[in-house]
Order: C-alpha cells, then sequence, then structure tokens
C-alpha cells in the first residue's frame, strides 16, 4: 500500500522537478512512511511513497522492467499476482523482485493499456513507456484506491491525495463554485467531480492514457459490468448460495497474502463477522479483531456483539470507545481529505484504525457488502413506497391530509417523509434517501445571486446511471448507482483516508470484481425479499456464522452526533458558525445557519445533519482553501 504522485510534460530544468516531485511526495508520507522513491525523465516525473507489504526488501519503487524502458510506481494490491507471475515467466519475462507491483510493468509489456483487464485487485498507478513517449494512470474496477488529476499549462499532473497536486507550482488552490451545491446535497463530492476548479478524479474502471509526441490526453473505460436481470425462477437458489459461498471465501484467502502483520475490523454485523470467520478457517494464528464502542448512547453500541463472534471464532480481540469529546479530530481528520466532507462516521472510523496500526498493518473489512446485497433499510423502505403510489390517489390525498394528526412526532415525521418520497421521481428519490440539504434547503442557504445549479447535477447523476441500468429492476437499479455513486467517494473514500491517515491498509474482500459481477446479475428478490435484506448473503453464511448473527436485525454504524449537543459540543461549533463568520464568507444566509443552531439540540437529528455539513464546509474552507487553520488544532480551540 502506497502513495503516488507525478507528472508528465513539465518542462523545468532537472534540479527543479526533482524539487516538486520531491515536495509532492513529502505531502503523502502518511500514506507510505517506510520508503520513498522517484524517477525523473525528458519532462516526466513519477514518484512513491512506500508501505511495505509484499517483498519488504526488494520492493521498492519504482520498479522497472529488464532494459529499463518502463517505470511504474503503484498503490494498492494485486491478489492474482502468482498467477500473473507464473504465465509471465513462461512468455520468457524474468523477475527481480516477489512484490506485485513488478508483475505490472511486465504486463504492460505485453498487453500495453489492455494489462489492467488481467488484474484482480485494488490498485491505482502510473507508468512511463520511454520507448512510446506514453503515460499511462489506471484506477481499480470499484474505485477502491483514489487517483486524481489535473492539466495545467499543459502538464498533466496526478496524485493519490489531493494535496499532492496542490503542491506543484503550476496547480492552483481555487474553489469551483459550481461543485458546492453537490457537497450540500451528497456530503461529499461524487464521480469525477471535487471541489478545486479543474482538478479530477480518475473514474473507477478508467484509465489516463498520455502521448508526450503530441502532447494529448485522454480517459477511457476498461471495465463496466454487464448489466441484466434473469428471472428468478431461472436460477437455482441452491446453486447461488453455493457460488457466493465460494467466491467470498476464496476473495477472502486471496486477500490473506502479506509479509506483515494483519487482522480484521469487527462490528458485530453480518459482514465484517463473515469476513472474521472466513479468516479464522484459512490463519493457523488467531484473527486479531478490532472495534469500536459508543458508552454514551447503547443503542448503537455494538461491543457485545463483536465480543461474541470473537470468542465464536477465538479471535484476539481489542475495542475502543468513541465519545464526543472524539469531535476535537475533526479538523485533522479533514484535512486528509482534502475536501469537505461530512460523514460523522470518519471519527469512529479514525479511532478503529489508529487502534488497528497499533498492532498490525493490515485489515480486511466487510465494506461493500451493503451495496451489493441491499444491507440498508431503505431498500426495504423504497419498495414499500413503491407499492404505496399503487394506492387510488384519493386515498393518497386522505393519508397525506391525515398526517399532521399523529401526536407523536417522531413517528409523525417518519410517516411525512414516507409521504414526501411517494411523490418524488426515481432518480430524486434515490438521492433523497441519503442526501442531506434537499433544493429547497438550498434556496434557503444561499444568499441571493450565489445558488450554483441547486440540486440539478445531483439529480442528472442519478438519472444517468438509472438509465443505463434500464434493463434492472428498481432495487436493482437503486443499488447499482450506490455502487457506482455513493460507494467509491463516500464509502471507499472513508475507508481509504481513514485508514492511511494511520498507515494501515484496509482490503475488502466483498469487492471482489469476480463477485461483484455475479450479485450484479441476481434478480432483487435474491437480496431484498419482503422485509429481509442481504437475503442470498444470509443463505450462503448460514452454516459459517451463529445464526443469532443472521437473524439479528442491522444496525450500522452511526454516530450520536444530536445526542452529543449534552456534552458541550455545541459551544465550539456555535463559535465556528458564528453570524460574523458567515457574513463574512459571504456565501451563505446567515439567519438561516443561525436558525439551525437554534433549532439544534438531541432530538434534532435533522439539524444535525444539516449543521455538521455546514461545519465541515468552514473547517475544510479554512484548512485547505485557505490555510489559516492548523490541522492539528482541536476542535475546542478554533477560533
Amino acid at each position: 500500500m502506497c502513495g503516488i504522485c507525478g507528472f508528465f510534460s513539465f518542462d523545468r530544468d532537472k534540479t527543479q522537478k526533482k524539487t516538486v516531485l520531491e515536495e509532492m511526495a513529502r505531502s503523502i508520507v502518511h500514506r507510505g512512511p517506510d520508503q520513498g522513491g522517484e524517477f525523473l525523465a525528458e519532462s516526466v516525473g513519477l514518484a512513491n511513497r512506500r508501505l511495505s507489504i509484499i517483498d519488504l526488501e526488494k520492493g521498492q519503487q519504482p520498479i522497472f522492467n529488464e532494459d529499463g524502458k518502463i517505470c511504474v510506481v503503484f498503490n494498492g494490491e494485486i491478489y492474482n499476482q502468482h498467477h500473473l507471475r507464473d504465465e509471465l515467466i513462461a512468455q520468457g519475462h524474468s523477475f527481480s523482485t516477489r512484490s506485485d507491483t513488478e508483475v505490472i510493468v511486465h504486463l504492460y509489456e505485453e498487453y500495453k493499456e489492455g494489462c489492467v483487464e488481467y488484474l484482480n485487485g485494488m490498485f491505482a498507478f502510473a507508468l512511463w513507456d520511454s520507448n512510446e513517449g506514453r503515460g499511462l494512470l489506471a484506477r481499480d474496477r470499484l474505485g477502491i484506491k483514489p487517483l486524481f488529476y489535473t492539466q495545467k499549462k499543459g502538464c498533466l499532473v496526478f496524485g493519490s491525495e489531493i494535496k499532492a497536486l496542490l503542491t506543484h507550482p503550476e496547480v492552483a488552490r481555487n474553489l469551483e463554485p459550481d461543485n458546492l451545491s453537490l457537497y450540500l446535497i451528497l456530503r461529499y463530492l461524487p464521480d469525477e467531480t471535487t471541489i478545486f476548479q479543474g482538478i479530477k478524479k480518475l473514474l473507477p474502471g478508467n484509465i489516463l492514457i498520455f502521448d508526450l509526441p503530441t502532447d494529448t490526453w485522454w480517459t477511457q473505460a476498461y471495465w463496466e459490468p454487464t448489466l441484466s436481470e434473469e428471472p428468478a425462477a431461472s436460477i437455482s437458489e441452491n446453486e447461488v448460495v453455493s457460488e457466493l459461498g465460494g467466491l467470498l471465501r476464496d476473495a477472502v484467502k486471496i486477500r490473506l497474502m502479506s509479509d506483515v502483520p494483519f487482522g480484521a475490523f469487527l462490528s458485530g454485523g453480518l459482514d465484517s463477522s463473515a469476513v472474521v470467520a472466513l479468516m479464522s478457517q484459512e490463519m493457523a494464528d488467531p484473527v486479531q479483531t478490532f472495534s469500536i464502542g459508543f458508552s454514551e448512547n447503547k443503542k448503537l453500541d455494538e461491543t457485545r456483539q463483536a465480543r461474541t463472534i470473537a470468542r465464536a471464532f477465538g479471535t484476539q480481540h481489542r475495542e475502543i470507545d468513541c465519545t464526543a469529546s472524539k469531535a476535537e479530530l475533526l479538523p485533522k481528520l479533514l484535512y486528509h481529505f482534502d475536501e469537505p466532507f461530512a460523514d460523522p462516521i470518519i471519527l469512529p472510523a479514525f479511532q478503529v484504525a489508529e487502534l488497528a496500526a497499533q498492532h498490525v498493518k493490515v485489515v480486511l473489512t466487510g465494506e461493500g457488502a451493503d451495496e451489493l446485497f441491499g444491507g440498508y433499510t431503505r431498500f426495504v423502505t423504497d419498495g414499500s413506497v413503491r407499492r404505496f403510489r399503487q394506492l387510488p390517489p384519493f386515498f393518497r390525498r386522505w393519508l397525506m391530509a391525515m398526517s399532521h394528526m399523529i401526536p407523536a412526532q417522531v413517528l409523525r415525521e417518519k410517516v411525512n417523509r414516507f409521504l414526501e418520497m411517494s411523490m418524488l421521481d426515481d432518480a430524486t428519490r434515490f438521492l433523497r434517501w441519503t442526501s442531506a440539504f434537499d433544493s429547497s434547503e438550498l434556496q434557503c442557504l444561499y444568499r441571493p445571486g450565489f445558488l450554483k445549479n441547486s440540486a440539478k447535477k445531483a439529480v442528472d447523476l442519478y438519472e444517468r446511471h438509472l438509465e443505463s441500468s434500464r434493463k434492472m429492476s428498481l432495487t436493482n437499479q437503486m443499488l447499482f448507482c450506490d455502487l457506482k455513486i455513493r460507494l467509491p467517494e463516500c464509502m471507499l473514500a472513508r475507508t481509504d483516508r481513514m485508514s492511511m491517515a494511520v498507515s494501515l491498509e484496509a482490503r475488502t474482500p466483498f469487492l471482489d470484481h469476480r463477485l461483484v459481477e455475479q450479485v450484479l446479475q441476481l434478480p432483487a428478490q435474491f437480496k431484498v425479499r419482503g422485509h429481509n435484506e442481504k437475503f442470498i448473503l444470509k443463505k450462503a453464511l448460514s452454516k459459517v456464522l451463529p445464526a443469532t448473527t443472521i437473524r439479528r436485525k442491522k444496525q450500522g454504524l452511526a454516530v450520536p452526533f444530536a445526542l452529543w449537543t449534552q456534552f458541550g459540543i455545541e459551544k465550539p461549533i456555535r463559535r465556528i458558525l458564528s453570524r460574523e463568520r458567515i457574513e463574512k464568507r459571504g456565501v451563505f444566509q446567515a439567519d438561516y445557519v443561525q436558525g439551525l443552531l437554534k433549532n439544534w439540540g438531541p432530538n434534532a437529528s435533522r439539524h444535525s445533519q444539516l449543521i455538521w455539513s455546514l461545519l465541515c464546509l468552514e473547517l475544510w474552507w479554512r484548512i485547505s482553501l485557505e490555510g489559516e487553520l492548523d490541522p492539528e488544532t482541536p476542535l475546542s480551540e478554533v477560533a
């Protein structure tokens, strides 16, 4: 696991190029504190920061082919490297290391840009072919590993994190106002967009080719899953269970390759428990497991369930507690994202990664299973919404008119949200299940004349993926949207940044592309059946996990941000989002923000969500855009 960075077509003298390249690499040293290496040639520079996992002695990057004409820097792991290595040796290639990085070099010699199609793993890499004057950037199929790029004055600059790009002298630190609404709606920046002008993400399953002789570059997709949906009657449930079980077992097994200690994140839920169970069957030594608890809110605390799984499989178990005081870390964590990011789960995610990093260098996680198999309650609720829309219009209008008479506030809010969802089109509804600000709230939030694109760009994104998945049922379309939009730039970005912040590698067996491709072909009723989420996965795991774990209702990782108002967290937040600060920023209506803060409290979960989004934006603005706030400053000390 590493961090990479560099440039194509940067015409400076060698000393200047070397200085720039070293500064870029230094900005991401946390991703690879063990070693660093650079390659400079003509107007090209490649750099790597290495977290040594495989071939500790000889795996130093950059790595070259036999004649030194092809060079690569690599971030990730190639899990089928041994199979590929044997094939390449049979084709006449010679290897000088045991590193999976070297496999990429020789694979490129054989297949050029098509080499990515042979890789099973998580990866982002940059390759330079001196023979053809051609550069190649590549990102794995699901977007497990990040890669950013920009072109400035003919120079193409790239890196594992935006901060590496921003150290380059040609790259400016300018806000892209049109993408601000995207963040406020989604709480992260989706697709290829970033919050900075001109800086983009390389999309999952894509490559970028740079041709130096013509000074041109282009991107192209090398992987798009085949989307179809056979009738359930034509598919044997037992065969599906057997195949999924075999694929998942192999996905875990091949991710156990390591020359350093490794373990697993364990929440006690279905997904992480399955990974731990399968690991325990493959390993001679006890699995090292790591959990996070919430002592201030027992409803969210899953440590008891995690301990049950740990005892069942004889793991060496450790856990840590996430309390309101940990909000002090927020500036530091937002620094690692480079962009505004408003998922509060970054707090426990960082804590458990920090705990794990004290004992191991690699962990396996259950990330991705919910997006594949329909593990969120919204997948069930959306089905209920669609059935409700089939009722006679007069009856639906009557229910809507009567909803205000429900005495219990919490129940009334749930009913009103359900009714609201029933009136939305598919794209808008799928978006709203996980969004923060809606379009009407944005109208109230922005100052007159500042509103940029409102919610249109977010809805358009969902409509695009719905259009490409029309052959599927609506439930499977909803899952596909999660896989293409929310998973890579929210869930996986969170895992990558928080683990890499403490130099920890995180592997995701559920996102083995073979497993993903198989699950995408399954009819929706194999995933969400009635009120039963992850139906077929539970079937496949019935002989692996205790029955109580299979039957237990999903709880999910969440942060009791609203309840934390009881522990004094609101004081620094009110100061950071003060009327004076909001008016000075000149973007938002101070009265609206102060209204949110006024009505904020332990029971105001909706207000909490919006306030958290604004807080993260303001802190990011000061840290990454203005550079006026030291990210090591505790939240309570931010002026």
